[in-house]
């Protein structure tokens, strides 16, 4: 779920850190260089760079895990066969070129030869096809994290050690935005461990083994999920090695915590810069700010599984449309984000263009006409003030709120302020991320028990992923509504094989729709990215990058 929030995504929270680029570094795949931000000029070889976040890696499965910074990690650590550039274009990774078939079902990739995983044992295409068809087999089941990344694929071959072939069931419109994030796997150490049915992929704890084996530019040396994580540069990387031997990323408790740590020098960067603090820091000329534009975004899940039994006006469209309506997103932007965002209405941000769809308005704040929708729909006050269903349920909802979103208690009482003025009171329930995953899908991903939550998503440039998340197939998965709509899994498969792009935008802008009819999210605001850097680090890359290249962390370094 990208969530870290999403995500990161991406992204911790998901403003991503930038973690960045500098010099004239050779990007790896791209032939091009980077530049920018605070370089003096030297390249100074070695060393840790140190990034603090408020945020946590929940897992470092990706059949498991799902916020923005194990993303970070997987793309880091993990063969990718393409990636992002600093112009948001895709370029090799591993892979040095690709070739389609004429009918567009087939696609041939060429991988760099020589690359070993951190125990030293070759990373050839045989791991590549491996990774896939195991997606394949089991992406209704234990593997659904990863299925969306490689949909419409029927099998993976590898001829020989440096050549993968793909091939699709139908000719696809993003194969290579979506293969960016199918991390590619070492089949001595997960094929061991599938186990019956795939159920061991669930249970697999890559630092069994005392570290992780990575093939990345890094590897997991240690994982501390609530500490100190520290990824070791691969002695075996496939390209260009990164200027720094280690990134050591620790988890604070909160943002002050994380501020006087970057204050006092025992950080170098922080990936999420409070924004109420943002302006105060940008004067301080001992760090350098990067703020930019990111898919973080904050939402409000709504349990619409329609098998659930409690307080079922949830389900009720005329309900999500009056909580929609009494959403103060203006507060929530000035407050919460101290203007560094923007309010929004759809799954997909203006960095999706054109694919977001601008013929959703976002809703005025309203809590008179929020007011007139729920009298009118005859929900009624009781005596203390708090409406009641006709089943006799009270609008009396629990919302879980994960301790690891910025902003969120704020983001809170903003809402409980303006939704009792409809009658409604709500009550936070504060979990861990992880806790909080699992309650929204309790009890065993039947989605029966929670109410709301809040929380935030981090996305992608290509619009698939955001798309996918509601599909009937993520029960279990991604989803974290319990939202289950045929219609709309239909359009989700026909946008997939859509290769004109007017015509998949029409057919992406009809998803939007459903969607917002049927409300299975509050869309709130999309957040700018805020990080931090000690001004003895190189040039800078845009915060969004992380989480979707190796490049940012190929060429961080510190100033000679």
């Amino acid at each position: 779920m990208r969530k870290l929030l999403v995500g990161i995504i991406l992204i911790a929270v998901v403003a991503l850190v930038a973690a960045c680029g500098g010099g004239a570094s050779t990007t790896p795949g791209g032939g091009g260089s980077a530049t920018g931000g605070a370089d003096t000029g030297a390249i100074k070889e070695g060393g840790i760079f140190r990034l603090g976040t408020i945020s946590n890696p929940d897992s470092i499965n990706p059949f498991v895990g799902f916020s923005s910074l194990s993303y970070i990690l997987w793309t880091e650590t993990y063969p990718t066969l393409v990636q992002y550039d600093q112009n948001y274009k895709i370029i090799g990774d591993w892979a040095d070129s690709w070739t389609t078939s004429s009918d567009g079902k087939v696609w041939t990739f060429k991988v760099k030869p020589n690359g070993k995983w951190s125990d030293g044992k070759p990373i050839t295409a045989a791991d590549a096809a491996f990774t896939g068809n195991l997606v394949v087999k089991y992406g209704g089941g234990p593997a659904a994290m990863m299925a969306p990344f490689v949909a419409h694929s029927t099998k993976f071959e590898a001829p020989d050690a440096t050549t993968l072939v793909i091939t699709y069931d139908k000719a696809v419109a993003n194969v290579l935005p979506q293969l960016q994030q199918f991390f590619i796997l070492p089949q001595h150490v997960v094929e061991p461990i599938i186990g019956d049915k795939g159920k061991g992929l669930k249970t697999w704890d890559p630092m069994s083994a005392g570290a992780q084996v990575g093939g990345g530019a890094f590897f997991v040396k240690t994982f501390e999920k609530k500490g100190t994580t520290i990824i070791q540069k691969n002695p075996g990387y496939y390209t260009t090695p990164p200027h720094v031997d280690a990134v050591g990323l620790t988890v604070y408790q909160n943002a002050d915590a994380m501020l006087a740590a970057l204050k006092g020098g025992q950080l170098d960067s922080v990936d999420t810069m409070p924004p109420t603090l943002a302006k105060q820091w940008s004067n301080d000329p001992n760090y350098t700010l990067q703020i930019g534009d990111s898919s973080f975004t904050y939402d409000i899940p709504i349990n619409s599984n329609q098998k659930k039994t409690k307080h079922r006006e949830l389900l009720d469209p005329k309900v999500k449309n009056a909580l929609d309506m009494a959403v103060d997103r203006k507060q929530i932007i000035d407050t919460v984000l101290n203007g560094y965002g923007t309010p929004i209405s759809t799954v997909l941000t203006p960095l999706s263009a054109p694919y977001n769809n601008t013929d959703i308005p976002v809703p005025s704040y309203d809590i008179a006409a929020a007011n007139k929708i729920l009298d009118d729909a005859g929900y009624k006050r009781g005596s203390d003030g708090i409406r009641v269903g006709p089943d006799g349920s009270k609008f009396d909802w629990e919302v879980i709120t994960p301790d690891n979103v910025e902003g969120i208690d704020r983001l809170f009482e903003i809402l409980k302020t303006s939704w009792a003025q409809l009658g409604i009171n709500i009550t936070a329930n504060k979990l861990d991320s992880t806790a909080s995953f699992n309650a929204i899908g309790a009890p065993d991903w039947k989605y029966l028990n929670f109410d709301l939550a809040i929380w935030d998503w981090v996305g992608y440039i290509d619009p698939d992923f955001m798309l996918s998340v509601t599909l009937c197939n993520q029960l279990g998965g991604w989803s974290d509504t319990g939202y289950c709509n045929p219609a709309y899994d239909k359009l989700y498969n026909e946008q997939g094989v859509t290769l004109d792009p007017a015509k998949r935008k029409a057919i992406v802008w009809q998803m939007q729709d459903i969607e917002n009819q049927d409300h299975p999210y509050i869309w709130v605001a999309q957040k700018k990215s805020i990080s931090a850097f000690g001004k003895n680090w190189g040039g800078l890359t845009e915060p969004f990058l992380l989480g979707m290249s190796k490049i940012p962390w190929d060429i961080i370094h510190q100033n000679g």
